[in-house]
Parts: structure tokens; sequence; C-alpha cells
């Protein structure tokens, strides 16, 4: 039977614990009272009677509810009666129950899935989104966490975690293959061209450049002979001549030979970098050397210094407050065009069914364990006085409701003892 509960007008709160006990104390001092009475004009008529049949067993009912009542929480009296106290007693079932509870009857996967069926999780986050008042205040959270976060940093913690970073995917399989599928990927499309051009570009600024010190090594390594006739101003105008249309002739003509050698060893090195192990664990070698040296640490922990430094000076400058707005408008926009784009949505609420159905079943238990290992750290005063201000006034009805519906089956034992003999 569910308890009742406290009807309360608009604007008033429901009765503390400690006024529901007053009700039903007083009512409990109130049976007593009259049945004193009743017994005291036990000549008074059959009124009396009635009275005196009513008080009895409503007291009986109320202490007995009090007992009950009482007994979930503490001892009675103080007394150590055999089964009462229960809820202290049993703190670590209770616990356990509730956790197993928890996870069974809310986080199992299936439960979750048939919850968020008909749910529509992609236009709820798309309506928020498009909100302007919302998308302004993910971008002033974002804004106001970016430094907080960076000043809570240590330089020397972060730098330790690149260089790990940079040690650990040189190890792993995964970067070389990533770089090898990125070479064939610019190369089997011809966008790898462009950084020949540049390459050839910067060829012909260095034979420029350095056109002198040509002359000079050839003159150095000429007979003197050859020199008196002028011989190594020729060959060195011939040598910076031959090379000077060499890149020319290469920069001209996209299938040069010279430019399918490079696109063939580029091939080549994306090959081996997926392929060889060797050549992965050359680069692994490399990396780790890499990561290993001083000098490596002190740039990267220079460079997060001055991040951070942009990042914390940067949020009280004018450009700060444009950012959020830039980014509380991009999120706007994103929002709204979500809201119109119904495909999206179905993929999206699809992939979010699924990742909270999964997350439920990968999580639920190790939820369950937090309910229960936060009520086991609880002391017996703390997990009784939590239960009993949640449900402790409603608790104290049954006390009155004992009280009131034994008095009025003693009023039905007296009339029908009257009617029976």
């Amino acid at each position: 039977m569910n308890a009742p509960t406290l009807i309360v007008s608009p604007g008033r709160q429901p009765l503390s614990l400690g006024a529901m006990r007053l009700v039903a104390g007083g009512l409990l001092v109130a049976m007593m009272l009259l049945y004193l009475a009743a017994a005291l004009n036990h000549a008074g008529g059959a009124g009396w009677g009635y009275a005196r049949a009513f008080a009895e067993a409503a007291m009986v009912g109320g202490l007995a509810d009090w007992f009950a009542v009482t007994a979930l929480f503490r001892h009675p009296l103080g007394l150590p009666i055999p089964h009462t106290a229960i809820i202290p007693r049993s703190k670590e079932r209770i616990a356990g129950a509730l956790g197993e509870f928890v996870a069974v009857n809310f986080l199992a996967p299936d439960i979750v899935a048939a919850r968020l069926e008909h749910e529509d999780l992609a236009r709820a986050v798309a309506s928020q989104l498009s909100d302007a008042r919302t998308a302004r205040r993910i971008a002033d959270g974002v804004m106001d966490a970016l430094p907080a976060i960076a000043d809570l940093l240590e330089d020397e913690t972060v730098s330790d975690f690149l260089r790990r970073q940079i040690a650990q995917a040189g190890e792993s399989a995964a970067l070389p293959s990533a770089i090898g599928r990125g070479l064939r990927m610019l190369t089997e499309h011809g966008r790898h061209q462009p950084v020949m051009d540049a390459a050839l570009a910067e060829g012909f600024r260095a034979l420029e450049q350095h056109e002198d010190a040509i002359r000079a090594q050839v003159r150095t390594r000429t007979l003197w002979v050859w020199r008196l006739i002028a011989l190594d101003t020729r060959a060195s105008d011939a040598l910076i001549g031959a090379i000077d249309d060499t890149l020319k002739a290469i920069a001209r003509d996209p299938a040069h030979p010279v430019r399918a050698r490079l696109t063939a060893l580029l091939h080549q090195f994306a090959d081996d970098l997926e392929g060889s192990p060797e050549l992965r664990a050359q680069i692994g070698r490399i990396a780790a050397d890499i990561a290993a040296h001083p000098s490596v640490g002190a740039y990267l922990q220079d460079l997060w210094r001055g991040l951070k430094t942009e990042l914390i000076e940067g949020a009280a400058s004018p450009s700060a407050l444009a950012a959020s707005e830039a980014l509380a408008g991009a999120i706007s926009r994103f929002g709204a065009a979500l809201a119109a784009d119904t495909e999206v949505q179905d993929v999206l609420n699809r992939r979010l069914r699924a990742l909270i159905s999964e997350l439920a079943g990968r999580h639920g238990h190790d939820i369950a364990s937090l309910i229960s290992d936060t009520i086991r750290n609880w002391d017996s005063r703390t997990i009784v006085a939590k239960l009993e201000q949640n449900v402790g006034p409603d608790l104290q009805y049954i006390r009155i409701n004992g009280t009131v519906i034994g008095g009025l089956v003693g009023l039905a034992i007296h009339q029908l003892t009257l009617l029976i003999t």
C-alpha cells in the first residue's frame, strides 16, 4: 500500500519530519487521554464504551506502527530488540542491491535503447545549438575554459607528455603507415607537383646566388695553362648553363624523366613506410632519439609557455570577445543547418542511440559500483539521516493511519461484541 502524500496548497511546503512526528505523536497521546477519560467514566453510558474501544484499538495500532517505523532506522527506546535498526544493520546489502537495481533496471543496454528509440536526440541538439543565447553560453564557456585549463597544466608536465607522444608515435606502426598513405594519395593525384615546382624555384635561386662560388671552384680545379686562354671561364659558363637548362626543362615538362623518377621514388618510399618493418623500426629509433634530446624538451617547453601566455593574455583582449562572438555564430549556424537537414539528423540519431546504449552497457556496472561504494562509505548515522529526511515524513503517515484505522477496527469489534452478547 502506498503511503499517502501530503497535500499542500500552492506556495506552502510539506511539513518537515519533526512536524510530522509531532502530529503522529500528538494523535497517539490524544488517544491515550481519550482512553483514560473513557475508563474513568465507565458508568457514563454507551457512548463512553465506544470511545474506550476506539481509543484502546487506536493506541495498539499507533504503538505498533510507531515500533515498525522506528525499527527501520534505530532500536526503539534504545533497546537491542532483534530485527530492529534494520537500515543501519543492512547498509552493505542495501548498497549492493541499490547499485544493482540501478544497473539492471535503468542502465541495461536494451532498456536504454528502448527508451531512446523514439527520442529525436539530433533535433534536440540542433534546437539548443541554434538558439543564440545557448550558442553564446557555449562559446563563452569554451573561451573562458581554455586559459584556465592552460594555467592548470605545468610546463614540464606538458613537455614530458609531448615528448612521450613523439616517441610512442615513432614506435607505433600507425604513424609510418599514415605517412605512407598520405604520400601515395599525393603522388597518385599529382598533388606533389607543386612541391617539385617550389623545389625547382629554390634551385634557380641557389644557382643564381652561388654562381660566383661555382666559377671560383672551377677556376681552382683548372690548370694554369687553360686559365691563360680563359678556358675555365668557358667551362664555368657551360656548367652553369647546363644546370640552368636542365632545371628549366624539368620545370616546363610535367612528364620530364626526372619528375617521373622522383615520383617513383616517393611511391617506393610510401610502400616501404607501410610494408617495411626495418624502415618503421628506423623511424622509431629516430623519433625516440629526437624526443630524448634535451633541446627538444626545452623547445617544447618554450612552445607551450608561449601558447599558454597567448591564451591567458588573449582572454582579456578585444580579440577574445570577437573570437567568442565568431564561435557563437558558428555554433548557431551549425545548429540551424542541422535542424534543416533531416537526413543528417537520422544518421546522427542512429549513431547517438548506438553510442549511448554502448556506453550504458560498458559503464553501467561502473556507475552501479559508484553508487554502492558511496553508500558503503557513509556511516550509519549519515545513511539513516539521509533516508529519514527523504521518506521519514511519509512514514509518519503510517503511524497516523495505524492510529485511526486501529481505532475504527476497535469500534467495529466493540459493535460486533454488543450484537453477539
